[in-house]
């Protein structure tokens, strides 16, 4: 099976109009093999550091809407920026603790403004704005200052920017653009290279796309979902790195795309929620140099797959994880992946939160509970006391072990 799969990943890879020359062994590849049947209920321990940290965000501005969908939350440097499409349609910028420091935000009509936004990246220490409508590129600084932009042919829904050969990558929608998935450009935007032909009649999947490219330390990854393998981008090629095997779990894709095409829309959520089986979509997707991890679905049942990069071996966790640090909120998954390399969590509003921690008070007792907050629930009791009455998002953080 493995040898298969690195026959099919290196026929897919000469598609690239890389003219790099790179080989490929089975022992580079790594198979991230899912078998349902050895799902187990985890704890957090056994994949993160035995301490959670935890920070509100504080903004107490009427358009705040952080309670909402925040669409992206990103740790850079000392800083936490989060991302809303909907509602302020900005970014907000926090230092470490929390605190509110300030907005990016120009929504409008006309030359420097958007309509619409739908992703972010850091770009040599400046934001650059991804997914605009109408379609440009849109470059700010990290006070809000708009510094310049540049109009695009159609949109692009994610990016990264690598300093070490000065070139960007840029992907785009498959049922969008006509050639390539991925372009490459140097600085100046005026030399390209395309990469991940469209292929006619292949299912994509109707995601947004922000997800493609996982950052993790030094290493940058690319993938999409349903193509069940991830790439690690090294200067100007796209290495198979990371392929999935469902066995007898796995979805049919075809029959999954038919049903999209052919279903009216109760009977597609109906398939999607309680029919489909395992694919892979990037969500919150963690890469570090020991882990892998992503949620999964097959039909009614969620599930938490981690795996260990040195050992090769896979883990799938049961959905709810139990929260053997400091016994507070448990989380059922990770909506985030803070930093691009090791940190990963959730938000739950303050108020909620509180509730947790009162809850907690209950099942111990007034003696033990106060034991309790003086000792292993210290930090969580802090916070969500802090934060009690607040409709604000509490970030709950874990760090993946090294």
């Amino acid at each position: 099976m493995k040898l298969l799969a690195v026959t099919i990943l290196l026929s897919f890879l000469l598609f690239s109009c890389s003219e790099k020359d790179e080989s490929l062994s089975q022992d580079d590849l790594e198979v991230i093999s899912i078998d349902l049947s050895k799902a187990y209920d985890g704890k957090l321990s056994e994949f993160f550091e035995p301490e959670i940290d935890y920070v509100w965000l504080k903004d107490d501005s009427e358009e705040a809407q952080l309670s909402a969908g925040l669409h992206k939350i990103l740790f850079y440097k000392d800083k936490i920026m989060t991302m809303d499409i909907f509602g302020c349609k900005c970014i907000k910028i926090f230092d470490s603790k929390g605190n509110f420091l300030n907005q990016i935000r120009a929504f409008g009509d006309g030359p420097e403004k958007y309509k619409e936004f739908d992703n972010f990246i850091i770009d040599k220490n400046e934001v650059l704005f991804l997914g605009v409508y109408p379609p440009k590129l849109m470059w700010f600084n990290m006070e809000g200052d708009f510094l310049r932009e540049m109009k695009v042919e159609m949109g692009i829904n994610a990016g990264v920017y690598l300093e070490s050969n000065n070139r960007y990558h840029f992907s785009m929608s498959p049922y969008r653009t006509e050639k390539y998935i991925v372009t490459s450009v140097n600085a100046d935007f005026k030399d390209s290279t395309g990469y991940f032909p469209t292929v006619e009649g292949r299912y994509y999947g109707n995601f947004s796309g922000r997800n493609n490219y996982i950052l993790s330390g030094y290493d940058t990854y690319f993938t999409y979902g349903f193509q069940d393998t991830i790439f690690q981008l090294s200067e100007e090629a796209y290495i198979p790195k990371l392929v999935f095997e469902y066995g007898s779990y796995g979805q049919d894709i075809e029959e999954y795309k038919m049903k999209m095409e052919n279903l009216d829309p109760m009977e597609r959520m109906d398939f999607i929620n309680k029919k489909s089986k395992l694919y892979f979509v990037p969500r919150a997707t963690v890469l570090s140099d020991k882990y892998f991890s992503n949620s999964f679905r097959s039909e009614e049942t969620s599930y938490n797959v981690f795996y260990d990069r040195e050992n090769r071996k896979t883990f799938v966790l049961n959905w709810g994880i139990e929260n053997d640090i400091d016994e507070g909120y448990n989380p059922y998954f990770f909506n985030y992946n803070f930093d691009g390399a090791n940190q990963v969590g959730s938000k739950i509003p303050g108020v909620d939160l509180y509730e947790v921690l009162q809850k907690k008070k209950e099942e111990l007792g007034e003696e033990a509970f106060e034991s309790y907050i003086n000792g292993k629930g210290k930090k969580f009791a802090e916070v969500a006391t802090a934060a009690k009455d607040s409709e604000n998002p509490v970030l709950i953080i874990y760090t993946l072990k090294k």
